[in-house]
């Protein structure tokens, strides 16, 4: 293939593989004739979308990540009121219905809005079932239980690469990933609802049977029926206003500086990866590496309890800020021609993803863990939308931002490099949450990691004072 095809193909972002946007290409014949040396029938050729249909080939991914976003806020509102389990299974349904009608879709319109129903219940699914892991176990088991969810995820993007590399015809492609969904309905009877969930409803009866069936499943000694809810955990609000925040400064500052690194970990990671085309080599093996990169940096997690959510947090930005920000010596100094230098490039390039990557799963668990029960999923779905809409943004940031006159292609990442280092500065602002029990009320929400001592009493002895079902985890 000629150099200027190769280019061409490195560079084209193939949606129905990796969900990437096209770029400004000159001639649809060039695109057309790349794609289909490469045995591949793609979205693009099915709905008559080229090179010159760049505005609408952006649309499908704008219009998913949109849907992510709109599903973040509105589905963490829903699991907050109607419980989490309920949430999560009805949005993993219209999940696979959405990709099986996007398989199908007979026209552009079509495809697009089945993707937006789709990237809504991704947005629901991020949040409630992260949401519903952390609060049926114990600190000590929370990690492992929001860090294999992140694993989880890491895998599916590493094997969906070989999968698109062996799948080249979009439909089944589609098809391929929209049947998972459903086999995810029949864990229906085995995942329980939310303890905590049913406690802030007032559901005690229900909350009292799920705590005994983890007991005897943990092969716990379950204790006495008056012991069981401790008059803490029965003295919360059946419900709360989101709109309560404001009348708690300290969590609201908690919430401003949580948002900023959001919208940093969102737009940086959909920014490189959207943007792995650019990179020298094979685009199947540039996604799957990065893929790995992604698994290496939920796996590095684990290392939360040890260093604490603080540290961890601080650390990976500053690494992706220094990693990114070290790109302006290479492009300057550096022979741009040479394999070395092209080298270094990827290699800091990737190490600044890693940052992102570790903190992105790092945020799914903390944000949560300092608000209260009635809060907590319309805290992260406030957060994670927030990280929706930059991620719509990323795309356009990389096309306009991506060649420079002087600075060359190193401008998104100089700008993802200073968002990275002042999350690293401002989230020493943040509260250590780690071995801590989650706030149930407002008021534990406002006071957590305060350490304040009046008349003798320490005031945030409750945070480290588990709850009875989190006793029998």
């Amino acid at each position: 293939m000629h150099n200027n095809a190769k280019t061409k193909f490195k560079k084209l972002k193939w949606e129905s593989t990796y969900n990437m946007l096209n770029p400004r290409c000159e001639r649809k014949t060039t695109c057309v004739d790349t794609m289909r040396n490469h045995n591949s029938l793609t979205a693009l050729e099915k709905f008559g979308l080229f090179c010159d249909s760049s505005l609408l080939i952006n649309m499908v991914n704008v219009v998913y990540l949109a849907g992510v976003a709109v599903g973040a806020i509105v589905g963490g509102l829903a699991a907050d009121y109607i419980g989490r389990k309920w949430v999560s299974f009805i949005a993993c349904l219209i999940h696979g219905v959405g990709g099986l009608g996007a398989a199908f879709s007979p026209n552009y319109g079509a495809y697009v809005a089945f993707r937006f129903f789709v990237g809504s219940c991704h947005g629901i699914l991020n949040n409630s079932v992260v949401v519903l892991s952390m609060e049926f176990v114990s600190p000590r088991r929370r990690l492992v239980s929001v860090c294999t969810l992140a694993m989880s995820w890491g895998i599916g993007m590493v094997l969906t690469t070989p999968v698109a590399y062996l799948i080249r015809d979009w439909k089944y492609l589609q098809l391929a990933v929209a049947l998972p969904p459903f086999l995810y309905l029949g864990f229906w009877w085995v995942i329980p609802e939310s303890p905590r969930w049913l406690l802030s409803r007032g559901r005690y009866a229900e909350a009292e049977d799920i705590v005994k069936w983890a007991a005897r499943v943990n092969k716990k000694a379950i204790p006495e029926v008056d012991q069981l809810f401790n008059e803490h955990s029965l003295q919360i609000t059946p419900s709360l206003s989101p709109l309560k925040i404001f009348h708690a400064p300290r969590l609201m500052a908690r919430t401003a500086v949580m948002i900023f690194g959001w919208i940093t970990v969102a737009i940086s990671w959909y920014g490189l990866t959207l943007n792995q085309g650019s990179l020298d080599g094979d685009i199947f093996i540039n996604a799957l590496v990065l893929s790995v990169i992604d698994l290496i940096a939920y796996a590095s997690m684990f290392i939360i309890n040890k260093f604490g959510r603080r540290k961890t947090y601080c650390a990976g930005m500053m690494i992706s800020a220094l990693s990114m920000l070290t790109t302006i010596p290479v492009h300057f100094f550096a022979d741009r021609e040479s394999p070395s230098t092209r080298t270094a490039f990827t290699a800091l390039y990737t190490i600044g993803k890693l940052g992102v990557s570790g903190n992105f799963s790092l945020l799914f668990m903390w944000n949560g863990e300092f608000y209260p029960t009635a809060l907590r999923n319309f805290g992260l779905g406030l957060g994670c939308t927030f990280g929706r809409v930059a991620a719509i943004v990323s795309p356009v940031v990389m096309d306009l931002l991506g060649e420079h006159p002087v600075l060359g292609n190193t401008v998104p990442l100089i700008l993802f490099g200073c968002m990275a280092l002042f999350c690293a500065l401002s989230g020493i602002y943040l509260p250590e949450t780690a071995h801590k029990h989650l706030p149930e009320t407002l008021e534990d929400a406002q006071n957590f990691g305060v350490k304040r001592r009046k008349s003798g009493i320490n005031q945030d002895s409750n945070e480290n004072a588990p709850s009875t079902f989190e006793m029998v985890s």
